[in-house]
């Protein structure tokens, strides 16, 4: 005889399979081919676990189909990675040329400005033992470039031609020591000197100040028509502190140079006439 769980096995898929008969039956459309309020609530009933049941396929599919063709993939996203870096090399080379085309423009138009004959040079070596010393120009006596001709950017002062070649040139910064500007304090028209210090953080200082004459820090510096060597009125540097001197008669003025000569990479040329 057939076990109670054979029977009841047996008497489950009838009853189903009646239901299901019956549903049939139920939900048809109507005489007009529209479907019945039955199965428009059965669609509404069963509509959240259908979409559910939906998204989950969705997600175990994307995962089949990414473990199956991962080979494959991994070849596609090498190539993708390299192109990505390689566009990223070329954004980083326009900024650089961006950077460029805006320097080489301000010293277009700081030369318009100047009216005196000057020429762009770019700046093509540096002393590693005296970065703040000197630096090397890609312009020399075929160009016109003399000993003693003035190196400025539009920021201000950057020193004054040292020796000369065919083609290129050798230029003293301020900040070296071996250089001394004729300067002036702009505010208060307080003449002095100002030497380049390797040894100090501020790069400058401008001595024989008299000592009762007002400086303050962020007083601005420019060349004075007393140098004899730099035009008159460019800006050397910013007044970083002021100490007194040990003779009670001067002052010594720390400066901050104008020019950034840390990053250097051209500079104009004022030719002697």
């Amino acid at each position: 005889m057939p076990s109670w769980q054979y029977v009841k096995r047996v008497l489950l898929v009838l009853v189903l399979l009646g239901l299901a008969l019956s549903a049939m039956h139920l939900t048809g459309p109507d005489r007009t081919g529209k479907p019945s309020l039955l199965v428009l609530w059965a669609r509404d009933v069963v509509a959240p676990v259908q979409h559910g049941l939906w998204q989950a396929a969705r997600v175990v599919s994307a995962g089949a189909a990414f473990v199956f063709s991962f080979g494959r993939d991994t070849g596609y996203t090498r190539s993708l990675e390299k192109k990505v870096a390689e566009l990223q090399g070329e954004v980083k080379r326009l900024r650089v040329v961006e950077q460029e085309n805006s320097r080489l423009k301000a010293l277009l138009d700081y030369k318009e400005t100047h009216g005196g004959a000057s020429l762009v040079a770019v700046v093509i070596g540096r002393n590693p033992d005296n970065w703040f010393g000197t630096i090397t120009i890609n312009r020399g006596r075929a160009d016109g470039v003399t000993r003693g001709a003035v190196a400025v950017t539009p920021a201000g002062l950057v020193g004054r031609v040292l020796t000369v070649s065919n083609h290129t040139a050798e230029v003293l910064l301020i900040t070296d020591p071996r250089s001394a500007v004729g300067s002036a304090v702009y505010e208060t028209q307080v003449p002095g000197i100002v030497w380049g210090t390797l040894g100090e953080v501020e790069r400058l200082k401008m001595q024989y100040v008299v000592k009762d004459e007002p400086v303050r820090k962020g007083f601005l510096v420019r060349t004075s028509s007393l140098s004899g060597v730099f035009p008159p009125g460019i800006p050397v540097g910013t007044v970083t502190r002021v100490a007194e001197e040990e003779s009670g008669l001067f002052k010594t003025v720390y400066l901050r140079p104008a020019v950034d000569l840390n990053r250097l990479e051209e500079v104009l040329i004022l030719l002697k006439q």
